[in-house]
Formats: C-alpha cells, structure tokens, sequence
C-alpha cells in the first residue's frame, strides 16, 4: 500500500500495518488508564476540631452563622446547617468551640448588608453538618 503525506511517499507493508495497529492499540489502552485514576480526596470528616464561631450580618435582622476552622486544609469558613440555637446567638461571635462534622458536597451563598438595607452576594462556603459541639476555652 503507498500513503502519499505532505508530499512523502511512504510505503507500507502487511508486517509494519499490524505493528502500526499494536502500537495504536497500546496507546489507547496506556491513555485509559491514566484517564481512570481517581485525584486523592480531601478529608469529609473531621473530629475534635478547634474552631470558633462568627457572625455576618446580611442585612436588618439577617445574621448569617458560620464556623472558621483555622486548621482546616483548603477552606477556613463552613456554612453549618444543623447550628444548635443556643450557638445563634448575637454574643457568640468569636466563641471557641470544639466540633465534629463532615463536609457536604453542597455549598451556600453568603452575603452582605448594603446602605439601602439589601444584600449582596459576598462568596460561597461548604456547608457542614456537626455531629458533636461544644464551648472551649
């Protein structure tokens, strides 16, 4: 058989066609694989963490509740979304706590007050739902 490419003739024969076909067929197999390997995930749970409690204020009578973890890898600020009441309070910002939780995939909108009593969308946390809480020292 004889292939004409930008202006190469190349001759092929019967032997180099299926040692062409091995070679393509080796190389989609090598590209599968390193396609399939998973990324290491980070951790989705944590237990005995230290962290403190903050507050944002939204807007009038809006209070956003979050948690900061300054020893978490990536993300210092979670969004809880099972806070007990008694941790809603407007004298709990910068309460130390101890906590377990676990990281879920989803993550919540915070934002911020405006002049004329709007909001404004400030950035995104994870949320977290806490297994165990309570006040440090």
């Amino acid at each position: 058989m004889i292939y004409v490419a930008n202006c190469f003739i190349i001759f092929v024969t019967k032997e180099s066609e299926l040692v062409m076909k091995k070679l393509f067929v080796i190389i989609v197999v090598a590209m599968s694989f390193t396609l399939c390997t998973k990324t290491p995930d980070k951790p989705s749970m944590y237990d005995g963490i230290e962290g403190k409690i903050k507050l944002i204020g939204c807007s009038y009578g809006c209070t956003q509740y979050l948690v900061s973890v300054p020893s978490s890898p990536n993300n210092t600020l979670y969004y809880p979304i099972n806070l007990p009441n008694s941790y809603k309070q407007g004298n709990m910002d910068g309460v130390n706590i101890t906590l377990s939780f676990d990281v879920l995939s989803d993550s919540t909108q915070i934002y911020a007050g405006t002049e004329t009593d709007g909001q404004m969308p400030l950035f995104k946390v994870e949320n977290i739902n806490i297994t165990k809480i309570k006040t440090s020292k």
